[in-house]
């Protein structure tokens, strides 16, 4: 009877249905309490239903019950490390490792246990065995080079006393270590390996063909290395002279955690939200990653509690508030905090778009009575989605939608739910858009142009709300690639040159076609390779239910484009008094061979384009 129910649990789980899997699971324990393997798979469930604490209870057990079974080890230090309690991690993944040391996700896991614990050698020296055993796991290279730039031991040192050493027979391995470090955007750790390899050659003039390119590459180091130090300097000398701005500070977190000096990093953004807490802090990821980085996300919480408790009528702290219990994995409550300003918005709108102005809680409208005691329900479909593509035009579009007296708007026009936050689960995404008020014909829809490019997004998004009308813009590619590079260099979020970035960006692709990378910085070409994308997204969506516009028809006549969207909508026409670009970039026209080079680069991309869609796009 305990293993029907144990079975039972593992076909839940399969199924998705992960609360029942967790009763079934609990059941079959308590029929028989000495089944390792029923506290194990109940871990799997808790894991995926991001219940930490409970989890590691079952994976303790699992392990007392059975201390050779190196899965369990592994899960539990999986859960640890979200409840960031790095220590025991760290002995989870060793006993993992003593029992299974030839799985090199335990081996990098331990090493961002060691990081957090601030061991940095030991880091450094399981790095590289994870690198050993798969030198293609995400962001390896990244995290090495971060620990590399954190020791301060000679690595000779460090390499003696981890499980590699540099000899003759694995020359070769550590000369690529070395270029891929350059090539991850990790200059100064580059150098580092690059004379230890040097000086660990035999002396003599008979240098190999790939030591003289790897010098050629250290010179480059060096000359990105001086040009990391002047921006640093130049932030500096600005926060000086503007003490009491929170961009200053802002800036400078950005160029310091471009060259990994992590804990001054978030001293600075640190320093930005408390200068001005009332900006969409939210917005910018690299910050939050930083603040993740340094285990800072807990002062920066309770920092939000303390304005959003002086200032409860405030906005964008709820948001910032809400980014920093989700980023610590607090879903729920950062869901009661999204829910809270969801109201607050929905309940302003409606009196905005009935009355034409803001309400001022002051007076007696004579409105407000009636709709703070009108039943609102929460949403359970958005209507509509604008999918992208990014810097096409989607915030200038979604900005005149929101105008429209039919249409209520979330409270972030860019969730990336079905992208890069999928694991956050659906109440997280539902959490942000306004409740609707029964029995009036309102809608509602959000603009995450990252879901374009995000190969899973389409099923994802089609399996939550297969009727749900999509949008997109398509620009140019080459100026759609140009106005990317030029927008995330304002952010301080890419610190390359343009020419830097299409050349790293082909040699990428050139290594893996489908690597399509998240948040950061990138993608400067992939993303503008639309046929792949759009040929995605009509695998699973109806024609009918995508509507593709020219970026370039709705720069030239907006008015027209918007009313084509509301048709798309089944909304009646609307017009706004101006069109004003909502994300407008400025930058100098960039070298016409730079143009010529990334428009070469897309003219079989855009002419398949054509094809698949019967439709001339001309661009050039």
């Amino acid at each position: 009877m305990d293993n029907d129910y144990h079975d039972l649990g593992n076909s839940l789980q399969e199924c998705g249905r992960f609360d029942e899997s967790v009763a079934a699971y609990k059941k079959a324990i308590e029929l028989n309490p000495n089944f390792s393997w029923s506290y194990h798979s109940l871990g799997d469930v808790l894991l995926k239903l991001e219940k930490w604490e409970e989890a590691v209870a079952a994976y303790k057990k699992a392990v007392e019950l059975n201390p050779d079974f190196s899965w369990s080890y592994h899960n539990l230090g999986d859960a640890l490390l979200k409840l960031r309690r790095w220590e025991e991690a760290a002995a989870a993944y060793r006993c993992e490792i003593a029992l299974n040391s030839d799985f090199a996700w335990s081996f990098c896991n331990l090493g961002d246990a060691l990081t957090k614990l601030k061991q940095w050698d030991e880091a450094i020296a399981t790095y590289l065995k994870a690198i050993e055993i798969d030198g293609d796991l995400p962001g390896i290279y990244e995290k090495l080079g971060d620990a590399l730039g954190q020791t301060e031991s000679d690595l000779n040192l460090v390499l003696e006393k981890s499980p590699l050493q540099i000899t003759p027979e694995n020359w070769e391995f550590y000369l690529q270590l070395g270029k891929n470090l350059a090539r991850y955007d990790r200059p100064k750790n580059a150098i580092i390996f690059y004379q230890t390899l040097l000086t660990s050659m035999p002396s003599g003039g008979n240098l190999s063909a790939e030591v003289e390119e790897l010098l050629q590459q250290q010179k480059k180091c060096v000359s990105v290395a001086l040009e990391e130090d002047r921006a640093l300097a130049s932030s500096r000398a600005t926060v000086a002279q503007k003490p009491d701005d929170c961009w200053s500070y802002y800036n400078l977190g950005a160029v310091l955690s471009h060259q990994k000096y992590w804990e001054e990093a978030a001293v600075a953004f640190f320093q930005a939200i408390q200068i001005n807490p009332d900006l969409p802090w939210w917005f910018y990821y690299n910050l939050w990653e930083v603040f993740l980085k340094q285990n800072k996300l807990d002062e920066v919480e309770n920092f939000c509690r303390e304005v959003v408790a002086a200032k409860p009528e405030a906005f964008w702290p709820y948001l910032n508030l809400g980014e920093a219990l989700t980023r610590q994995g607090k879903i729920a409550e950062a869901i009661d905090f999204y829910r809270t300003v969801s109201y607050q918005q929905s309940f302003a709108s409606l009196i905005s778009k009935r009355t034409g102005k803001m309400p001022v809680p002051q007076e007696d409208t004579g409105i407000l009575p009636v709709i703070q005691n009108r039943n609102l329900k929460p949403v359970k479909v958005p209507n509509f989605i604008i999918i992208g593509c990014q810097r096409c035009g989607t915030t200038s579009l979604y900005t005149y939608l929101a105008q429209h007296p039919q249409i209520l708007t979330p409270i972030k026009k860019e969730m990336d739910f079905f992208s890069w936050h999928f694991d956050r689960g659906i109440d997280w995404y539902l959490a942000h858009f306004p409740p609707m008020p029964l029995g009036e014909q309102f809608v509602t829809g959000e603009a995450s142009p990252s879901y374009f490019d995000y190969r899973e997004a389409p099923e994802r998004l089609y399996s939550a709300f297969p009727e749900a009308k999509l949008i997109v813009l398509l620009r140019n590619p080459v100026d759609r690639a140009i106005s990317q590079f030029y927008r995330l260099t304002d952010l301080n979020w890419e610190a390359r040159s343009l020419d830097r970035v299409i050349s790293d960006e082909i040699e990428r692709l050139n290594q893996n076609p489908e690597y399509i990378i998240g948040e950061e910085p990138g993608n400067y070409l992939a993303r503008g390779r639309y046929i792949e994308f759009i040929k995605n997204w009509l695998a699973f969506f109806p024609r009918e239910q995508l509507l593709i516009l020219k970026s370039e028809d709705f720069y030239a006549g907006a008015a027209a484009i918007v009313q084509q969207v509301l048709a798309f909508l089944d909304l009646p026409e609307y017009q706004l008094s101006e069109y004003q670009n909502a994300n407008p970039g400025s930058y100098q026209r960039v070298n016409e061979s730079v143009r010529d080079r990334l428009s070469d680069y897309f003219r079989p991309y855009n002419q398949e384009l054509e094809e698949y869609l019967g439709r001339r796009w001309d661009w050039k």
